[in-house]
This record gives C-alpha cells, sequence and structure tokens, in this order.
C-alpha cells in the first residue's frame, strides 16, 4: 500500500485518486477550490485546500507530511492564462517535496516536448516543442531530473480523451485545419491512469516514459470518423502544415510489462 499525495483534482487527477482508493491505497489528493474539497471529503477522500501561485502556497502545506508518493498532474494552464509561469509554480511544489522529504515525484509531462519532429518519437529524441506552454514543461523536466534529493519519473502523455473530453466536439465544423496526414497520438484516460498507478506500485525511479496509445489513424481520418460517430459536421482539412512523427511507447509496454487497454480510439467514452 502506498501513500500517494495528488497535486491536482481535475479531469485525470480525480480519476487517478478513485482508482488508487479502490485498489487500497492511502490517497490524498488537493483541491484549489473549497467547495471541491467538501465535495471530495463527503466521497472519502483525504482532500484538502491548496492553491499554489508562482510565489507562495496557500492551504494545508501538511498535505506534504502524509505521503511517500507525489504526483503532480497540473498542467500549465497558459489558454487561460498566458503569462503564468509555471516554472515558478514548480519552484514552490520542489522546495516543499524537499523540505519534506518525498523521494518520490511522478510528473504528468506532455508529447508536446517533442514539437513537430518526423519518424518514430522515442524518449531519446531532442525536445524541440517551441510552444509557451512546451517551454515551460521542458523546463520543468529538468528541474525534476536533475534534483538529487528524490527520485522522479516523467511520463510523456499523449492527447487525453475520455469521458467528456474528446477534441472532436472543438474541431467539428471547423475549417481549413492543418496538419491532415500527421498521425494523432492520442491516450485514453483509462490508460493514462492505469500507467500512473503501475509505475508508483512498482517504481524503479528515474525514468522517462512516452504514453501514447499504438492507433494512429491520420488526423484527417480519424477526426472525419468520429465527427460520424458524435453525428457531427466534420472538421474540413487543408494539405498544408508539417507532418509529425508517431510517438512511440514500446519502452513502456517492455520495461512495465503494460498492455493497453483501450486499444481503439474510435470512442467518445
Amino acid at each position: 500500500m502506498n501513500k500517494i499525495g495528488i497535486l491536482g483534482s481535475g479531469w485525470l487527477g480525480l480519476a487517478l485518486a478513485e482508482k488508487a482508493k479502490k485498489k487500497g491505497h492511502q490517497v490524498w489528493i488537493t483541491s484549489t477550490t473549497k467547495g471541491k474539497v467538501d465535495k471530495l471529503q463527503n466521497k472519502g477522500f483525504h482532500a484538502q485546500y491548496l492553491s499554489f501561485s508562482e510565489t507562495s502556497m496557500v492551504g494545508k502545506i501538511d498535505f506534504f507530511n502524509q505521503i511517500d508518493t507525489l504526483v503532480i498532474t497540473i498542467p500549465p494552464g497558459l489558454k487561460k492564462n498566458p503569462q503564468h509561469n509555471y516554472e515558478a509554480l514548480f519552484e514552490q511544489i520542489i522546495e516543499r517535496t524537499e523540505s519534506y522529504k518525498i523521494k518520490r515525484v511522478l510528473f504528468t509531462s506532455s508529447t508536446s516536448v517533442y514539437g513537430f519532429q518526423k519518424g518514430i518519437i522515442t524518449e531519446t529524441f531532442k525536445l524541440l516543442g517551441d510552444t509557451p506552454s512546451a517551454l515551460q514543461i521542458i523546463n520543468v523536466e529538468r528541474k525534476l531530473q536533475v534534483n538529487k534529493n528524490f527520485e522522479s519519473v516523467i511520463v510523456r502523455l499523449g492527447g487525453l480523451i475520455g469521458p467528456k473530453r474528446h477534441p472532436i466536439f472543438f474541431l467539428a465544423g471547423k475549417e481549413n485545419l492543418s496538419n491532415p496526414q500527421s498521425p494523432i497520438n492520442y491516450i485514453h484516460q483509462e490508460d493514462s491512469v492505469a500507467i500512473l498507478l503501475k509505475i508508483v506500485e512498482n517504481w524503479s525511479g528515474n525514468q522517462t516514459y512516452n504514453a501514447v496509445t499504438p492507433f494512429h489513424p491520420t488526423r484527417k481520418e480519424y477526426h472525419t470518423k468520429m465527427a460520424k460517430i458524435a453525428q457531427l459536421s466534420p472538421p474540413k482539412f487543408e494539405n498544408k502544415g508539417t507532418i509529425r512523427g508517431i510517438i512511440c511507447s514500446k519502452k513502456l509496454v517492455s520495461e512495465l510489462n503494460y498492455q493497453f487497454k483501450v486499444k481503439n480510439l474510435l470512442i467518445l467514452n
């Protein structure tokens, strides 16, 4: 049984907490909304209010005193706040991780760190992501990897899909979309959660894994089919843009003996 602390109770963090609790682990989870903390506590979770900024942390800091494994599922959030300093926020987290002597940190990163490279992309590829979000994630990865006070595992998740979350609802009916021949690099919530838990339960430390479902039709093919499934207007693509490669998860499959649970991503939930 592990004592798992999950920073972030969003779409992924909460699903992870629910699964970990069912498997008998002790789970602590945080929220930046006090009303949500009450709801989580009513569901039987050890939930605490904890809010980070670039310069401070507000809430019950003793959250860090309860756990032996810290899972960080906080996204950069630059779409809502383009000026958000994700790196500075992580400095706050790392400082508490060190002071409470937590030895295991699991960070949900993103495949956006690779940018638009071609070929079969493994964990050995250079990190060429150049969007504001990708650049900050790359720097956060490096801060975790060079820290000698704890072990870290970086999981570079593909595009997340699952219950109440699918890009077709955003893309339906749009026109002039680029990169029609680029393969999709998505992963279902069920596999994301299962992979994160497997890493916690079989901790080996200081590792980096790609986590993308080995299902890679082109963007045009996939989203056209998904629009039909969702009974929405299909998006329209132009033959322009850069073809991105396939994100390879063979290391994850081999080293963790993991088999993907949702192999066909032509589903809405």
